[in-house]
């Protein structure tokens, strides 16, 4: 009892649509995003705002009227329509934020992110995939990425990264929420994607 709490724990904490709040506090403790202290706070709320609490929103609402039979969307089915939304609203936060010069990298995570969400669109119409692998795929790429450039502040981030989504991926197989094969893939997909990705635009 205590080990499935504690994995839907790590599982709502890992969530994907909390990826750009998490990325956000990595930069700025990092010191990578150098914006004014006075901006830090408005900065971080309207990240959280449009990345989280609509979209959440928009599934409670989802749910509400029968669109979606859970907001944790664990049914392929269910997964469609929220994944259009987050499209939107990650499109958004990247458009308020992309003439942001110290918010270059948080940018192209959202883009990154924009993409992955229109991939895992299409693999869902065949395939249910790990939503969560591919969120900690992506992020430790683009922390690797980091790592790659500075070494020195970032290899620590990147260490914990692969550590926590080893947890994050057993929490999933725990809860028997996905096979190993769709953990694994969805990793592989979300890290490789942005390296990609990276190659491409940066």
């Amino acid at each position: 009892m205590i080990m499935n709490k504690l994995a839907q724990f790590i599982s709502v904490i890992a969530h994907p649509i909390f990826l750009p709040t998490w990325m956000f506090l990595i930069l700025v403790s990092s010191g990578l995003c150098n914006i004014y202290n006075t901006n830090i706070t408005i900065v971080f709320s309207t990240i959280f705002v449009t990345t989280f609490v609509i979209p959440m929103i928009f599934m409670f609402i989802l749910k509400k009227v029968g669109v979606i039979k859970s907001i944790t969307m664990e049914r392929r089915e269910d997964r469609f329509i929220p994944l259009i939304i987050m499209v939107i609203f990650l499109y958004t936060t990247q458009t308020l934020f992309r003439d942001v010069t110290a918010l270059g990298f948080f940018s192209f995570f959202i883009v990154c992110n924009i993409i992955l969400c229109s991939i895992v669109f299409w693999i869902n119409i065949y395939w249910k995939i790990s939503l969560h692998a591919i969120g900690c795929g992506s992020l430790v790429s683009i922390i690797f990425i980091l790592a790659s450039i500075s070494a020195e502040i970032f290899l620590p981030y990147l260490f914990a990264s692969i550590i926590i989504s080893g947890i994050v991926g057993s929490a999933r197989l725990y809860l028997k929420s996905h096979s190993a094969s769709q953990v694994y893939t969805g990793f592989a997909v979300g890290f490789i994607t942005v390296l990609i990705i990276y190659s491409i635009l940066w």
